[in-house]
């Protein structure tokens, strides 16, 4: 017979089941053991950077850079999966949900928008259940395009979030740390990375992007830029030199945008002349 208002309540409640009970936990635990994964091995890399990036900008006759490594590997670890959980389970902010829960109801109402038009219509059971498949991305594969766009987002997200805090856990022990963005530079690269590439703030201080003010990427999704720590001793190297208004143009165009392109973020708060002294 007809697609019945009994057999729609029905089948929403199994979609819930689905995500509640198995994607979206599956995504959540995922994250949050790659979190505790990466804030180790993003501490390491921190710790590294500082002491061979000290040798190499005074010296290697200089004292070596002493380190609390045990307190900067433990605030990397606690802010990376605080950070990942608020982000997958309760957003930015208490009214905002966080981009689990935005995605289980995305699904959800996508489902019970056909399912509404069926019995609008009168469906037959065996056309709302075509239809379904034909008209939803859930059903399509596209939750592994999903899962992995939420995955590598939030693996990001991670890293840099354990990146500042052994940014500003350093800051703490040395007193001299800037955090410094730097793109990943390749063919997939858009002109919002080229236009923050070498921005520099101290530690607490805002980034500035095309998407808002951030304490480390990502800005967006699908964002590969990540927190260099920088003290303010040591010189600005060239791989962190700032790109010109040129190249960021020129990549904007390269990329198919015909509307006006942003004007540049602030580059730094930190005077250039302070560093290398």
């Amino acid at each position: 017979g007809t697609f019945t208002e009994t057999q729609m309540r029905a089948t929403l409640a199994q979609v819930r089941n689905v995500l509640n009970d198995h994607v979206v936990p599956g995504m959540r635990d995922t994250v949050v053991d790659n979190a505790t994964k990466i804030a180790t091995e993003s501490a390491k890399q921190t710790i590294d950077y500082l002491q061979s990036a000290d040798r190499e900008f005074r010296g290697v006759g200089t004292q070596s850079l002493s380190l609390d490594t045990a307190a900067i590997y433990d605030a990397a670890d606690k802010g990376a999966k605080g950070s990942v959980l608020k982000r997958l389970m309760y957003g930015q902010g208490t009214a905002k949900a966080g981009i689990l829960r935005r995605y289980g109801e995305e699904v959800v109402g996508h489902f019970e928008a056909e399912l509404q038009q069926g019995l609008l219509t009168k469906a037959s059971w065996s056309d709302m259940r075509d239809s379904l498949i034909a008209k939803s991305p859930f059903l399509q594969a596209a939750p592994a395009h999903w899962a992995e766009r939420i995955i590598t987002t939030e693996s990001l997200n991670a890293q840099n979030r354990a990146n500042w805090e052994s940014n500003r856990q350093a800051n703490a022990q040395l007193g001299d740390i800037v955090k410094i963005l730097s793109m990943v530079d390749d063919d997939r690269t858009c002109a919002d990375s080229y236009a923050v590439h070498g921005q520099i703030r101290r530690p607490d201080e805002f980034f500035e992007t095309w998407q808002g003010q951030v304490q480390h990427p990502p800005a967006r999704p699908n964002d590969r830029e990540t927190v260099i720590t920088h003290r303010m001793v040591w010189p600005i190297p060239d791989y962190l030199q700032w790109r010109s208004d040129g190249e960021i143009a020129s990549r904007w165009r390269q990329k198919g945008n015909r509307r006006a392109m942003p004007p540049r973020p602030m580059m730094t708060t930190v005077p250039l002349n302070l560093f290398g002294k």
